[in-house]
């Protein structure tokens, strides 16, 4: 129970401060409410229970004619307290149908935004390797970053700039906080893998409304970026494989045909869910397969929060860049 409230404290002073004042104010008094402590306890441990938690109650409420499912519609016009009593009734009436949820779904964010970061990272790495990329996501959720040539980007500096597909129906705004970004080319992207033990299918009504009941309420912007990006994922053909990625990488280096381009393994805010032993695994199994084919390793949440860009060549491994303070949700970045 301990280990529970420390969580809800962190995600209210941490990833809902200023992002969400209701999930805020609510994980500020679930800290003291047994009951609820007591239904969100049976979250499987490798899961972030506070999303998880949150994206059940908000992915339920809204089949559901109820005022939990007005309250997430207009969360900027609630009254904070009320809302809270609101939660606790719905979680008392539907604790059967949250107890499933925690057993049958996982926390899979796929935050269009973080291309605000990653597209001018690959961009370099691009320009290094004087190759074509293969991308390969580990815990892709839906794979919309792999499509992140299709988006277009503005970014907020002095000068400000912009990069991407200029024709595309989505923009991502963000901050750059660090050294200007003064060029950034457009990609080359050969291949497009995701893997992940469970992926989202767009297509499907019920997957689409899970991903989208894991964007905080008042991020309007987000949900309307994941709008977006559903309708221009199918115009990028992408190989999604559903799996343990210390399996199915090996055999993607195995056939070799990626040999004639630069390969990018990249994952953001999935090895936080990763056990110790399997992180180590992770970068073992890299080390590894760096003997058959060079490989950019582009990473976060495994020894720290930072945005780590490493290159491992012949088993060697050498650290490109560490950004630090780049938003989870990719709203801002310190290039560097």
């Amino acid at each position: 129970m301990k280990d529970l409230v420390t969580a809800f404290t962190r995600f209210a002073s941490h990833e809902a401060k200023n992002n969400s004042p209701l999930y805020e104010y609510w994980s500020q008094r679930i800290q003291t409410d047994e009951q609820l402590l007591n239904l969100i306890m049976h979250i499987p441990k490798s899961q972030p229970k506070p999303n998880l938690f949150f994206g059940a109650v908000q992915y339920l409420s809204a089949q559901i004619e109820t005022p939990l499912k007005q309250l997430f519609e207009n969360p900027n016009v609630v009254d904070l307290e009320e809302s809270f009593q609101l939660l606790t009734d719905f979680c008392t009436q539907h604790s059967d149908e949250l107890l499933k949820l925690f057993q049958t779904k996982s926390v899979q964010t796929n935050e269009v935004q973080r291309g605000s970061y990653l597209y001018p990272i690959f961009s370099e790495i691009a320009e290094e390797a004087k190759l074509p990329l293969t991308l390969m996501e580990i815990g892709t959720s839906a794979g919309l970053l792999l499509n992140l040539d299709g988006y277009r980007y503005e970014i907020e500096q002095e000068p400000s700039i912009s990069f991407g597909n200029e024709n595309s129906p989505l923009t991502v705004f963000a901050k750059n906080y660090g050294a200007p970004l003064t060029s950034v080319k457009n990609l080359n992207i050969l291949h497009r893998i995701g893997i992940d033990l469970n992926i989202i299918d767009l297509q499907d009504s019920d997957e689409y409304l899970w991903l989208k009941s894991l964007i905080w309420p008042e991020q309007i912007r987000r949900k309307e970026n994941l709008d977006q990006a559903r309708a221009i994922h199918p115009h990028y053909p992408k190989l999604l494989l559903t799996g343990d990625f210390r399996k199915l990488i090996p055999s993607l280096f195995e056939s070799h045909e990626f040999k004639n381009s630069q390969i990018i393994i990249f994952h953001t805010h999935v090895a936080n869910q990763f056990s110790a032993t399997l992180k180590s695994e992770l970068l073992t199994l890299l080390q590894q397969l760096s003997h058959i084919q060079s490989i950019y390793h582009v990473y976060n949440n495994m020894e720290d929060k930072d945005l780590h860009v490493d290159f491992i060549d012949a088993g060697i491994t050498k650290t490109i860049k560490i950004f630090q303070n780049t938003d989870g949700h990719g709203k801002f970045f310190c290039w560097n």
